[in-house]
């Protein structure tokens, strides 16, 4: 029995109710292991700064927990299950996997806190990582954005959808694109951890603005194609397949609005940061200014 057969089976045992889908969670060994090895791995690096007496911000542990929470949602629960059967959640489930668990997770800066915490000969070899051709070619803002933007075209323009539809080990490294990429991307953008191209706020906030029309783009394509794009989908037994346009139509409208609405909330937390790092600049100026003055008036005196 092939992927395809044990899918059909699984969609013909997919509740239509809304009760009934809150009891479907996907539980793959291997999802779940990467995810409790990523969160297992912080929260160890968080026990050991504390035990250091090393300072890591609260705020950074809690931030990091919402995006680990967000990819046990997109993974784990119901959400993987229906996005078998409907392009809407399956679109719901790549919008977490870009635009809500990658950011976060990069707020919460692993990178640094690993530098803090690991043994020296560790911190040495992640520095020396950090250092290396291929960290510099990732942290570089115009990869980042070419692979931010290129997966999901591609993705979505080509058969690698409907085979990941189909295909265990296919459906795994659409999700591990779908990650990988967006952290590639937020990196640099949120800049919390340390990156071999330190990305100013106005790249950062061009970068952002450059990524709406490309998803616009895309959004607009699956919109107005006049039939569904992919066949598993319309292949589906009642409701699912019958309604296949329609749900695809619903998911265009999804990417558009919610991504573009992530787009635009992270311009302006940038924006924000921006100012703030200004103010204190100029802060730190005045004060400096002031010691001067002062210590050129009892000079004087």
């Amino acid at each position: 029995m092939g992927w395809h057969d044990v899918t059909m089976m699984a969609v013909a045992t997919v509740p239509v109710d809304g009760w009934g889908a809150l009891g479907r969670w996907a539980i793959d060994p291997g999802t779940v292991a990467i995810l409790l090895g990523v969160g297992s791995a912080y929260l160890a690096g968080c026990v050991r700064a504390r035990r250091l007496g090393r300072s890591f911000p609260a705020r950074r542990s809690i931030v990091f927990a919402t995006g680990w929470a967000a990819l046990v949602l997109a993974l784990v629960s119901p959400i993987d299950v229906y996005a078998d059967v409907s392009f809407t959640v399956h679109m719901l489930q790549h919008l977490l996997l870009t635009f809500v668990a990658p950011p976060l997770l990069a707020l919460g800066a692993p990178i640094s806190l690993a530098l803090a915490t690991l043994p020296t000969r560790g911190a040495r070899s992640l520095a020396g990582v950090l250092r290396s051709r291929g960290a510099r070619v990732l942290g570089n803002p115009i990869v980042g954005w070419a692979l931010f933007v290129g997966v999901p075209i591609a993705v979505h323009a080509s058969r690698l959808f409907d085979v990941a539809l189909t295909s265990s080990g296919w459906h795994t490294f659409e999700h591990a694109a779908w990650v990988g990429a967006a952290l590639v991307y937020w990196w640099p953008i949120v800049g919390a951890d340390p990156s071999p191209h330190p990305v100013g706020y106005g790249a950062r906030l061009l970068s952002l603005l450059l990524a709406m029309p490309a998803m616009s783009f895309l959004a607009l394509a699956i919109y107005t194609a006049d039939a569904p794009l992919y066949r598993t989908y319309a292949s589906l037994p009642a409701p699912w397949g019958p309604q296949a346009l329609a749900d695809q139509r619903n998911a265009a409208v999804l990417m558009w609005v919610a991504g573009n609405l992530a787009l635009v909330v992270a311009m302006l937390l940038v924006a924000a940061s921006w100012k703030r790092h200004d103010d204190e600049a100029q802060r730190r100026l005045e004060s400096r200014e002031d010691a001067a003055m002062a210590a050129a008036g009892t000079a004087s005196s």
